[in-house]
């Protein structure tokens, strides 16, 4: 298995240099052609529904995410011209009521979607939607970069963080052409249960698992203190010098708000570090 095709989704023109210039990077990294999915979103209208005069606002809210769109589209392509990667733009106008389905639609033969954290209040909130709707709804894993960072290398340390969940598991499967070019990967287990299957051996099964793909690994138990399960990953990932955390995604998917879990939620609001994700 390979990464073969990247997605990047453009929702903001302040960020959208920025974000294509990574995924372009990466892509380019994993020799992937690069699929961008310049998104324009207009506001829903209550009403739109009930008679001839309510078609007005519903109109103007789909030429505005008409507009939004080509100015992504024309943002990736001038930037994408630029690259010696093989690449598409595909140019989409949505509501907030489609988005979703939208984005849903685009990415399901996509191996990758990669997206950057922004600082920016309004373009974090789309981030934190469309990082949902790729888990949950699309069932693509994500590789999310902090503000205005590239992976313009495969990375060399992995920290993988192991928990002898299914979500886990899948994470770090999806994750393996990654894993393979990676000089060192960390397995880390934060307070395993005193009840595991694998009590007497933390992670040796998940060791042995990844060691049949040619990943040899260093398994590392870490205690908790007053930090998060997700603050104590990354911090022992920043002091080894990771350059890529890999982890399950928790939540819940039906629910149309960003219910991440508490682990989740802090990598995507708050992570230093790359983060790979999958649910």
């Amino acid at each position: 298995m390979s990464i073969q095709t990247v997605t990047t989704v453009l929702t903001d023109k302040e960020t959208a240099v920025s974000q294509i210039e990574a995924a372009a990077s990466f892509a380019r990294t994993c020799d992937a052609h690069l699929q961008v999915l310049a998104l324009g979103t207009g506001l829903d209208q209550p009403g739109v529904v009930q008679g001839a005069l309510d078609a007005v606002p519903i109109s103007a809210s789909l030429e505005d995410g008409m507009l939004r769109a080509k100015e992504l589209a024309e943002v990736a392509e001038q930037e994408l011209a630029k690259e010696d990667i093989r690449w598409d733009v595909d140019e989409v106008s949505s509501l907030t009521s489609s988005r979703s389905n939208d984005i849903t639609r685009h990415i399901r033969f996509s191996d990758l979607v990669i997206q950057q954290r922004s600082s920016d209040r309004v373009a974090a909130a789309h981030v934190a939607q469309t990082a949902e709707t790729v888990l949950f709804d699309g069932d693509c894993p994500l590789l999310l970069l902090p503000e205005r960072h590239e992976m313009s290398a495969p990375p060399k340390k992995v920290m993988v963080a192991w928990d002898e969940s299914a979500t886990a598991l899948r994470a770090a499967r999806l994750a393996l052409p990654l894993l393979r070019r990676a000089s060192s990967v960390y397995v880390a287990i934060v307070d395993p249960a005193k009840d595991s299957p694998d009590r007497s051996d933390p992670g040796g099964a998940f060791a042995q698992f990844l060691a049949r793909h040619d990943v040899k690994c260093e398994v590392m138990v870490l205690s908790r203190t007053d930090d998060t399960v997700s603050q104590t990953i990354e911090r022992r990932a920043q002091e080894l010098g990771c350059d890529l955390v890999v982890m399950g995604a928790y939540g819940h998917s039906r629910l149309r708000q960003a219910l991440f879990g508490g682990t989740t939620r802090h990598m995507l609001e708050s992570a230093i570090l790359p983060v790979f994700l999958a649910h």
